[in-house]
């Protein structure tokens, strides 16, 4: 005789086949990934170095780096505004800067005032690909010496798991023109600077607001939540002004062992009193550890980090700095 089924199984059974269906369903329309924020989550500080012009007996427009400025860009996850349709952060001090990001997308906007007939610019995009061309903002045509705004992207790598889109100019003939050519720019040769997106960071130039003048803005270091998370040189450190870069000779810090599994010792022959942060950076900038250092012999725990190549950049409080490169083993 057929067992008639009880309530309790048949709920089951409909809801199995339903639970049944939403897995198919779901499998079909897989979510979205989303990039990592741009922005910290409580605050976040750009820190940008622009090369100006400055006027002297012997001035010369061409005049490779004459005069550098360092300026700083503080957000605050507080202060917000609504211009439109869209939520902002925004920076009021050397100039009025709003942004916003779209993570699913990787995209970093921003305006500079808040009439909401003033222009949304896009100043960053990781969704681009291999060939695929971006235009910066109008009245950034000083970014190149021909006045052209287009680039193209060149490559994109993953280090760390994050996204890196790396760009050229293109000139009126579709040829590539570097990044570095403007006299202006000269610096980003001897440090070898190229022009990028980074997923966390966001463009390489930084989030200066269009000029008219030729202001060259490169982003120095990115902060978030009061630690250092990006550096783009550590010779060039976190600020520059027309004095130059403060180093410290390399024979008066030792690191050691190199290669290393776990632990590094940090050994100084100065006798200079030593105070201040060592910062580890891996091969595209983003900072991946950092310590305080008050001895000239302090031992460092780097187990955590995954096996590769990273810079190891100590910045007293001076301002001096002196990097070395380690490898994890």
């Amino acid at each position: 005789m057929k067992r008639r089924k009880t309530q309790t199984e048949k709920f089951s059974g409909r809801f199995g086949s339903a639970l049944a269906f939403m897995v198919l369903l779901f499998a079909n329309f897989p979510i979205q990934a989303q990039y990592e924020s741009f922005f910290g989550q409580e605050s976040w500080e750009y820190a940008t170095d622009y090369i100006m012009t400055c006027y002297t007996d012997e001035y010369d427009p061409y005049a490779i780096g004459s005069c550098n400025a360092t300026f700083t860009f503080s957000f605050n996850e507080r202060d917000t505004v609504r211009i439109g349709d869209y939520t902002y952060y925004y920076h009021q001090d050397y100039f009025s800067i709003f942004l916003r990001e779209d993570l699913v997308n990787g995209r970093l906007y921003a305006r500079y005032g808040t009439d909401t007939t003033d222009d949304e610019y896009l100043l960053c995009d990781l969704s681009l690909s291999v060939g695929d061309t971006f235009m910066l903002p109008d009245g950034s045509a000083h970014w190149s010496l021909h006045g052209d705004r287009k680039m193209v992207v060149d490559s994109v790598h993953y280090p760390s798991g994050r996204k890196v889109v790396y760009l050229s100019f293109c000139d009126e003939y579709g040829e590539i023109e570097a990044f570095y050519t403007s006299h202006s720019a000269s610096y980003m040769v001897d440090y070898n600077i190229s022009l990028r997106f980074m997923e966390g960071v966001g463009p390489i130039f930084g989030i200066h607001p269009p000029v008219s003048e030729p202001v060259l803005g490169v982003l120095l270091c990115l902060h978030k939540d009061d630690n250092h998370y990006y550096m783009t040189h550590e010779a060039l450190g976190c600020y520059q002004s027309a004095a130059g870069v403060p180093l410290y000779p390399e024979s008066c810090m030792q690191v050691y062992p190199n290669p290393t599994n776990d632990h590094v010792t940090l050994e100084f022959t100065t006798e200079m009193e030593v105070s201040g942060t060592a910062i580890v950076r891996d091969v595209v900038g983003r900072v991946c550890r950092q310590f305080s250092v008050n001895d000239k012999k302090t031992v460092l725990d780097v187990s955590a980090l995954p096996q590769g190549v990273y810079m190891f950049t100590f910045i007293d409080q001076h301002n001096r700095k002196i990097t070395k490169k380690i490898v994890k083993q």
